[in-house]
């Protein structure tokens, strides 16, 4: 597993529908045996009696948020394993705070951080993913180098160097995220691998992985050469009329190259020695590619200027090898015995896709839109998650639209950006009280309008459910519950609108800032509306954190024209449930210490110059206040308490979001360096930030911000490289206003 975990980008699969026992040594001993070879026969002596793997096909590598990263083809693989690949990456003090700065150099891979895997700056492994792209077994780095040459400050994705002599050993995950060795597990050695990502355009090639960045070219199908990308997925760079878009490289989907249209199974589409291969589920796009000599069954190299094997094969799967083309989602696609048609319109063996039946659970993967619910003749399923939230997919039965050949009482529901493809859903019934998330808003058990919801279920009438809205009262615990509430409310923070939402209204005082405290054992927003009615145009705050309680300030510069409304909802349609709500209002009364509403400061008094707020309470007297700043110390800790500090700075927009008060510091460097900070989080939510200098915070001034975790267990942590007499500005705020707390922030500099 790939040391920090992120979502997949979307294989070839998504962009289809979008239109467009291992018989591996142990460990080496002490002893040292002769070391393989770094031909393309790699070698089976290494070291310790550990395989001698021989790497190929170097490309960016994707799965994965290091600075840089590269991943290779491995033989020989293991015994028994989908895919052997060997994964480079490389980590700056930006992806994991605490690391040095990176540099080019030469470094030992088995000293620290090298050392471990969760640490490491330069870490090499070798995985063994499966058909959805997991790695089931890692081994990492215990001994070699590497000499990074190069390193471009401007483009992560362009290095070169080298790494040599490299021994690996088994490792796995525990649950509490760290690593340790597997007792008896596997091992390997890597002689050499040599990397360079430079775009060189111009040379020969068969694919793009010939090339030298798979982020930046392809293999330009009018040349047979490397060259900068012909096309973007985001339409910012289209191919020229007659031409289509393809992605080269899966992990690559956001760049392509421009292929000649074509409409299969159509006579004269293509030239005489070229092929119509179909790019879309149901056969009615094409491009052509000039067929190879391939004999089905033949192993290929997977080319991306032909076919790579005869007429009516294409070479796909792992390993590659040379297939009968086919027409998914038809009765008959035409595939041999012991062959079943997938979604790219190619014959490949059941075991290449999952073995979920339509409606069962599909096993863990990075990639999403997998084939699965195979049938003898074709897989006609794909694995996916409906919603975002839903951790396990399930394979969904796929349908033409036009063909609508779903079971009896469901119907081909269009979910996808190709209209010609969609998933077997339910037919729904509007009035039956049972709400359907693809094709209603609301469902309230009847079909007349004029109760909160529209005859035919396609909207929530709003102006009608402001009457069920109840009053909120203040400085006390209100027990409710959003089950059986209205739907139809949608915030900013929020993905869906058919979530049941308890809605209260308030009429705001005056000035002042309205604290707000949610605590649910499910899932439950915060809302804040200026208007009932109007819930899409009058929104004025949505919270939506991973936290069990969620927690809201709003500061009102003004009397509102009329009451507002407060929304409780679930962060997704399955959350809804009884919740704890307490309310309070501060109002704004300069010269009572706390700055609330449309007050800028408050020190307490309603005097001019005194050297620290206007007696209005709207500005900062900021010449005086950065006069007077406390300095850091990198010596000991800087004890402070936000409870009852100022807010003088705000980063929010670009930082953080509704904070409060904050506690202040002045650092000058004494030399060139890196200043480090960091703040456990024990007792509030805070976010740390340096300004350039001293004064109003703006998006110009931020030089580094922290604000990622939640107590009681998180940290922020910083680490920004200053020159010499470089003056700054260390800030710790409080998320949100109401909840400061004391806090012990760490500084150093070397």
């Amino acid at each position: 597993m790939i040391r920090k975990l992120i979502f997949a980008t979307i294989g070839c699969g998504m962009a289809l529908l979008a239109g467009c026992s291992d018989d591996v040594p142990s460990p080496p001993d002490n002893s040292t045996g002769g070391q393989g070879g770094t031909g393309g026969q790699g070698g089976t002596g290494g070291q310790g009696g550990c395989p001698t793997l021989d790497l190929s096909l170097t490309q960016i590598y994707r799965f994965t948020d290091a600075n840089f990263s590269v991943v290779a083809d491995a033989s020989p693989g293991v015994s028994d394993a989908y895919r052997t690949q060997a994964v480079l990456e490389i980590y700056n003090e930006w992806t994991t705070p605490g690391l040095p700065p990176l540099v080019t150099g030469t470094f030992d891979l088995a000293s620290a951080p090298n050392d471990h895997y969760g640490s490491c700056q330069h870490c090499v492994t070798v995985i063994t993913p499966d058909s959805s792209e997991i790695p089931r077994r890692t081994f990492f780095q215990t001994g070699g180098s590497i000499e990074l040459t190069k390193l471009d400050p401007d483009d992560p994705s362009i290095a070169a160097g080298k790494i040599t002599d490299v021994t690996l050993s088994e490792v796995t995950q525990k649950e509490d995220g760290t690593w340790e060795a597997v007792p008896e597990g596997g091992c390997f050695v890597i002689p050499s691998w040599s990397f360079d990502t430079t775009p060189v355009n111009g040379i020969p090639c068969e694919k793009a992985e010939d090339c030298g960045n798979t982020q930046r070219q392809v293999c330009s199908p009018k040349t047979n050469t490397c060259a900068p990308y012909e096309c973007l997925f985001t339409y910012d760079v289209v191919c020229p009329e007659g031409e289509m878009c393809l992605a080269q490289v899966p992990s690559e989907n956001s760049i392509g190259a421009c292929y000649k249209a074509c409409t299969p199974f159509t006579s004269g589409a293509c030239p005489a020695d070229s092929e119509c291969i179909a790019t879309d589920p149901v056969q009615n796009y094409g491009v052509c590619r000039p067929t190879g000599k391939g004999a089905p069954g033949e192993a290929c190299s997977e080319p991306d200027i032909s076919t790579g094997c005869e007429a009516g094969s294409l070479c796909a799967g792992v390993p590659a090898t040379c297939e009968k083309t086919c027409a998914w989602l038809t009765p008959d696609p035409g595939c041999p015995e012991g062959r079943v048609c997938g979604m790219s319109n190619v014959c490949l063996s059941p075991e290449s896709g999952d073995p979920a039946p339509i409606d069962g659970a599909c096993q863990p993967s990075w990639v999403p839109y997998r084939s699965c619910a195979a049938d003898g003749e074709a897989f006609r399923g794909l694995c996916m998650s409906l919603y975002p939230e839903e951790p396990i997919e399930h394979c969904e039965r796929i349908c033409r639209t036009a063909d609508d050949d779903c079971p009896a009482g469901e119907y081909c529901a269009g979910i996808f950006s190709n209209t010609n493809v969609g998933i077997c859903w339910t037919i729904p019934v509007c009035g039956d009280g049972v709400l359907d998330p693809l094709n209603e808003i609301c469902d309230d058990g009847n079909t007349m309008s004029g109760d909160g919801c529209s005859g035919d279920c396609d909207a929530a009438e709003f102006d009608v459910l402001c009457k069920f809205a109840e009053p909120l009262t203040l400085d006390v615990d209100i027990e409710s519950t959003t089950a059986g509430a209205p739907t139809g409310y949608g915030g900013s923070c929020e993905l869906y609108i058919v979530v049941p939402s308890k809605t209260f209204t308030f009429d705001v005082p005056g000035p002042g800032r309205l604290s707000l405290d949610l605590t649910s054992q499910a899932d439950l927003d915060l809302l804040l509306l200026g208007d009932c009615a109007d819930p899409s145009g009058s929104e004025l705050a949505c919270k939506s954190t991973a936290a069990a309680t969620e927690e809201l300030d709003f500061d009102f510069a003004t009397k509102p024209n009329g009451p507002v409304m407060l929304v409780v909802r679930g962060n997704t349609m399955k959350d809804e449930g009884p919740f704890t709500l307490r309310a309070s209002f501060k109002p704004a009364v300069c010269g009572d210490g706390v700055a609330v509403g449309p007050e800028a400061c408050d020190d307490g008094n309603t005097v001019d110059g005194d050297g620290f707020c206007s007696a209005d309470c709207l500005s900062p007297d900021w010449p005086t206040v950065c006069g007077n700043l406390p300095m850091l110390s990198t010596s000991s800790p800087n004890v402070g308490d936000t409870t009852s500090a100022p807010n003088l700075n705000n980063t929010d927009g670009y930082c953080t979001f509704a904070t409060g008060g904050d506690v202040t510091y002045r650092y000058v460097a004494p030399k060139d360096g890196t200043l480090t900070l960091h703040l456990d989080e024990t007792n509030a939510n805070y976010a740390i930030y340096v300004l350039d200098g001293c004064g109003a915070a703006t998006e110009g001034k931020l030089l580094s911000c922290s604000n990622w975790g939640w107590p009681p267990e998180s940290v922020e942590d910083i680490a920004l490289p200053l020159t010499a007499g470089k003056e700054v500005t260390v800030v710790v705020d409080t998320v949100p206003p109401s909840k400061g707390g004391a806090f012990s922030l760490e500084a150093s500099f070397q």
